[in-house]
């Protein structure tokens, strides 16, 4: 019996089980281009001051506001709302920095943009890290994470190199976009997991089975 049990809750109960098969699919997905954004803006494309030395500083401001956002966000709209929204943020920054506006000789709208896309990527990236710990079933929630983090970190150093991929930044930025906008889509065939014990039941069944 435990030999069975052992199987039933082994790694290949992943592709056994259809709906817990799409769940890895889809949070590995998000994991891999929510990372791929954030290291894009941080090493690739954000431009937040002339100097490294401002540019870091003011790339980690964006990130502790980041942080303090995210409390109210996970709790008053959930885990699928705030994922959502961190992907229409990201897409009209990412479209709104390619319109040439530079109202001063330090300030530009592809810089503000860049700073306001490096919150909504910090909030993302968090949720994810939330979200995929809640929709995974217990007796499998490390191996579900385990390759959400192998996902992530192929794209941490695929993210730097985005920006080389072509001299015009428009192409970057629709790049980043679509990204954006393609992980937000797949958050749709997720279950919503805030205060739905419903979603933790199914869970349980599932790893029993």
């Amino acid at each position: 019996e435990t030999e069975v049990d052992d199987k039933k809750c082994g790694a290949l109960a992943v592709f056994r089980h259809k709906d817990m098969l799409l769940e890895t699919f889809v949070l590995a997905y998000l994991w891999f281009s929510t990372c791929l954004l954030f290291y894009g803006l941080n090493f690739g494309w954000g431009n937040f001051g002339d100097t490294p030395y401002v540019n870091y500083l003011f790339a980690a401001l964006g990130e502790v506001t980041a942080y303090f956002i995210l409390i109210p966000v996970v709790k008053f709209l959930g885990r699928a709302p705030a994922m959502r929204a961190t992907a229409v943020v990201s897409i009209l920054c990412f479209l709104l920095a390619m319109v040439d506006w530079k109202w001063s000789s330090v300030w530009s709208l592809d810089r503000l943009m860049a700073l306001v896309a490096i919150v909504s990527i910090s909030v993302a990236f968090s949720v994810v890290y939330l979200w995929s710990g809640e929709v995974a079933p217990t007796s499998h929630r490390g191996l579900i994470l385990s390759v959400g983090s192998l996902s992530a970190r192929a794209a941490a150093f695929i993210g730097p190199f985005v920006s080389s991929f072509s001299d015009d930044r428009r192409v970057v930025l629709g790049i980043n976009a679509f990204l954006a906008g393609s992980a937000g889509l797949m958050t749709l065939l997720l279950p919503e997991t805030w205060l739905c014990w419903d979603c933790i039941k199914d869970n349980q069944s599932m790893s029993k089975r």
